[in-house]
This record gives C-alpha cells, structure tokens and sequence, in this order.
C-alpha cells in the first residue's frame, strides 16, 4: 500500500493559524492597512480541513480589526466547497475561467497573454490559501497554483500550455510562482497532509518561503522508496477535480511507473465525467505515431497536452494499462491506446489470468500524493 507517510501532526490547526497570524507582524500590518482584503481558496485534499482553515483565518482577520465588508473570499475552480457557516457571513465567489470578471495584466512579461480574476487584481491585500503536492512532471502542484492558472481566464491558461517556440515543461512551475510573486502584499497560508490527510506542516508567509518550507515536508511524507517493483499496481487518479478528464488524470498515470515491473500492467480508476478534456490531447493520441515522433514535434513548439500524449504512449511501450472510467471503450482503446475495464476488480481478474494469481500488486490509493523511487536492494551484506 503507498500513500503518504504518517507524520508528527498539526494538533489543533485552528490554534496553530492563529499563532501564525499573530506572530507575523508584517502580515498583520498589512491587513490593518487594507481596504479590499482578498482570500482565495485552492485545492486541498481534506474539504474539511480547508474549511477549518478559511473559518480561522477570517475570524482572526477580524480580530485583528479588519472589517468583514471589505473581504472576499474567492474559491479556485479546483478547490473544495467550504463549509460557509465557519466564515460567519464572509460571502464566498466562485472564479469561473469562463465567464468572471478579469484584468489584462498589459505589463507582463511573458510570452502568453496574462488576465486575471478582478477581485484579486484590485485588491490591496491578498492571501492564497491551499495544500502543496507533489507533481510528476511539474515537481508540485496545489498552493502554487492558486493565483495562476488557478484565477486566470480561460484563454490566459491555456496560452500557457501550448505553441510557445522556447518554453518547456520545466518553465510552468516556474513561470507560476513568479506571477503570484509580482504581487504586492500577497501572503500564503499553505500546509501539506499525510497518510490521515491531516495537516502535516502549516505555514504562513510570502509563497516562496512557504514553498520553500513546505517543499522539504513533501519530500519527507509524501517520497515513498520502493525495492520491488510488483506485478500489477492499482492507483487511483485523486478523485475530483484530479480526474474530472483524461488530460488531468494523465499527470498522475506515470508517477506510478517505479512501482511497476516493465512489461507489468498498471490499473488506473480515474473517473473522467467531462471525458478526454482537451481536443489538443485527443489529436497527438489519435495519430499514434511513436512516442519519438511526438517528442521530435514538441522540440519546435512546446504543447503540454501534446507532452502529456507523448508521456502516456512512452508509458504504453513497456505496460499494459486499463483505465477504469467513464469514457467509451472505443475512445479508451481506439484513440488512447488503452484497455477498457468496467470495474477495477473485473481488470483485476482479466490481468490474473494472464500473469498468474501469485503475481504481486502494489495499490496507490491517491498517485496525487506520492512521490515513488525506485532504489536498488543492496545485495553488498
């Protein structure tokens, strides 16, 4: 079984945030001087945690003398209903990349056009509020996130991801913090969970000295070193928003590819309501051409739909992959290249039968929150 580790937890997170608040003195200055006061909410893998964390922070903004009319809290696409009761009134907007209200950020510096949600943008101080996580191809994902693609447009997202001559995969992560970071009086309250999906580390400060602080505690709960690779492995994709679509679902797949033996099979229970997610992604798929030819094509204009279809057949070279979804077999088998199974146990059973009911299984309930390496036995003693 991999999944985070457990670790020495947050006991009362509500006690913790405020400590945090009220030993931060330029935080709380900052929030004494606002006008327009704007939290956002990311993603976070335990909704009530999440929940637990924006009802504290309110309050203790209004403790500190900062008045409810003047703050918003505005949720990302990808984070979890909070429970409004806990936020005593605070209203609660949901950015929508299609239809909210954003701002040109005419000034950028960037390759792609940069527009905002405008509640963020006009504030005059902000807070982002959400868990960091391990990313296979990214490095982390989560509270990283939170300002952009998380409260961009639809278009200003998606610019990022694709026809740019001199990005690369490496440059996203990058690109994001620093967006996030060119704000003034921009503060991160972040954490990261363990196996219980309880707060392992929660801290307060700019977003680079909470990545800073709460990268070294995901490498410590979430890294899992594997010295046998099984058989079979069986991984889910996250669940929601982490496997709304193919495309999405598709950045956890290989995460689990240390854990299994080459020429193994690999189960992935991703649920993909909204199906494939992006045409882009289904175009590179469809042609199946080698995985070399598609990587040949992204050194000229770099496509990370097309990055993440090069990713998936490169996978298919060496594993058997059945996805467990709500996507039509014939898409899943025709366009993707993998096999359909109805049920995780119906795959199960198929893949028995093929290697043998003493193959080995390893089972990652959520590869959104690990990190796996794959070490050598040391055979020395």
């Amino acid at each position: 079984m991999l999944k985070p580790k457990k670790s020495e937890k947050v006991l009362n997170p509500r006690d913790e945030i405020t400590y945090l608040i009220e030993s931060n003195r330029e935080f709380v200055d900052a929030a004494k001087r606002a006008e327009r006061t704007c939290v956002v909410l990311g993603p976070s893998s335990n909704r009530q945690l999440s929940s637990t964390l924006a009802g504290t922070f309110v309050e203790a903004l209004k403790a500190g003398g900062v008045s409810p009319n003047s703050i918003t809290i505005l949720r990302t696409r990808e984070s979890p209903e909070v429970d409004q009761t806990l936020l005593d009134n605070v209203g609660v907007v949901l950015h929508n990349p299609v239809s909210s209200t954003v701002v040109p950020m005419n000034d950028s510096k960037y390759d792609f056009p940069l527009s905002l949600n405008s509640a963020f943008t006009q504030a005059d101080f902000r807070i982002v509020l959400g868990e960091l996580k391990p990313h296979f191809f990214l490095g982390y994902s989560g509270l990283c996130d939170i300002v952009f693609p998380g409260l961009a447009s639809q278009d200003s997202a998606l610019s990022q991801l694709s026809d740019r001559k001199q990005a690369e995969v490496s440059d996203l992560y990058r690109e994001r913090v620093d967006i996030a970071s060119s704000f003034k009086n921009l503060f991160a309250l972040g954490f990261v969970t363990d196996a219980d999906l309880s707060p392992a580390k929660i801290t307060l400060g700019s977003l680079q000295s909470c990545l800073r602080d709460l990268g070294k505690v995901v490498q410590d709960v979430c890294l899992r070193k594997i010295d046998r690779a099984a058989d079979i492995v069986v991984m889910g994709a996250g669940g929601k928003p982490w496997d709304e679509t193919l495309l999405t679902a598709a950045d956890a797949l290989p995460a689990a590819v240390p854990a299994i033996k080459r020429d193994g099979v690999l189960i992935a229970a991703a649920e993909c309501p909204l199906g494939h997610g992006d045409t882009e992604f289904y175009r590179w798929c469809e042609d199946h051409k080698e995985p070399r030819y598609l990587e040949a094509r992204l050194k000229h204009s770099f496509n990370y739909p097309g990055f993440k279809a090069a990713s998936l057949l490169r996978m298919l070279e060496s594993h058997r992959i059945y996805l467990v979804s709500t996507i039509p077999d014939h898409y899943v088998q025709g366009v993707f290249g993998m096999r359909a199974a109805p049920t995780i146990n119906s795959a199960l059973q198929t893949v028995q039968r093929s290697l043998g009911s003493d193959s080995t299984i390893s089972v990652i309930p959520d590869a959104t929150r690990v990190t796996l390496a794959r070490v050598e036995p040391d055979n020395s003693m």
